[in-house]
């Protein structure tokens, strides 16, 4: 009994430290119940704990005078040449040993979390580490107030945001979106959270995308870019070489031999229109051009320009057709 007590001590108190826990306040429970013995020995705990929250000088506390007094408190007579205090003095030392772990531990670890919210204007908050998140238009996300433990984590709650991520080898860049995550260690990327899918593209370095559950892991490096469809768990990848997906930031596209079909998706992403287009358009590859801050009316102009093609724009929705 006195070995089962011992094992089930860091149980005791991390239910004690976390009571909203309810698996392992089931647990916790279950032990309770299981014998008068134990639910004596876990008010002994829980006496412990709570004298303990008092403690002030942590560095000066003398653990055999702390160990007699809080014997004396719960009812054991301080006699060291009697073998139940021998037992109960080993215990009480173990449980202080473990309190004042735990408090040391958690104080150490523990990360305090802000919460940033955009609306009609693009923002941006700068990590501790030096990375900077650019949050789009009524976005959000939680970020570290200040990093600690082995990796750098973040959640982004809705919205889209851009991530220039500071180069830590030791540490990983963490972003947490519902329960998929994307894993780095320095780089760029872009990650758009709506509520059927998860979009994520890769402006510069390398990065892990993690779907719930880990049913499926993909890498991706610079210019790819994936779809995941959380209702029905499956992932599109990508190639965007235009920065599509970021331009909402930079204000930049940039194309390197696309084809027209590539040149329409880029310009209905940024510029939220539709494009209706009514002939086949297979044979115009192969579009070299750079924009940026434009109009889209200047862009349309220099496709017809470019290319054999009638275009005509009714507010959102542009018609190409040959000429």
């Amino acid at each position: 009994m006195m070995s089962e007590n011992k094992d089930f001590l860091i149980k005791i108190v991390q239910f004690l430290n976390d009571s909203t826990n309810e698996s392992l306040a089931a647990e916790v429970n279950d032990w309770r119940n299981a014998s008068q013995g134990n639910e004596e020995f876990f008010q002994q705990i829980t006496q412990l704990w709570n004298m303990s929250s008092g403690l002030q000088d942590l560095d000066s506390l003398n653990t055999d005078e702390a160990v007699e007094r809080l014997s004396i408190r719960l009812g054991y007579p301080p006699v060291e040449k009697e073998h139940g205090f021998i037992w109960f003095r080993n215990i009480a030392a173990a449980v202080l040993l473990a309190v004042l772990g735990y408090w040391a531990y958690h104080s150490v670890t523990k990360v305090s979390y802000l919460t940033k919210t955009t609306g009609a204007i693009i923002d941006s908050v700068l990590l501790q580490d030096g990375t900077r998140i650019y949050l789009a238009e009524n976005s959000s996300v939680r970020y570290p107030e200040e990093i600690k433990g082995k990796t750098r984590k973040v959640y982004l709650l809705r919205g889209e945001a851009f991530f220039k991520v500071s180069k830590d080898s030791i540490r990983p860049f963490v972003v947490a979106i519902d329960s998929s995550k994307v894993t780095v260690l320095g780089t760029s990327f872009n990650i758009s959270y709506a509520h059927e899918q998860i979009g994520l593209s890769v402006r510069t370095g390398k990065v892990k995308f993690e779907a719930p559950n880990g049913k499926e892991t993909s890498i991706l490096t610079a210019g790819d870019g994936l779809i995941y469809h959380r209702r029905k768990g499956v992932t599109d990848h990508f190639f965007d070489g235009s920065g599509s997906d970021y331009a909402w930031l930079t204000h930049e596209l940039s194309f390197v031999d696309a084809s027209l079909s590539q040149v329409f998706k880029s310009l209905e992403k940024y510029y939220k229109v539709k494009f209706n287009v009514e002939d086949s358009l297979s044979s115009y590859n192969k579009f070299n051009a750079t924009f940026k801050d434009n109009e889209l009316d200047a862009i349309l102009l220099i496709l017809e320009e470019t290319y054999p093609l009638q275009i005509t724009r009714q507010g959102s929705l542009i018609t190409i057709r040959k000429k």
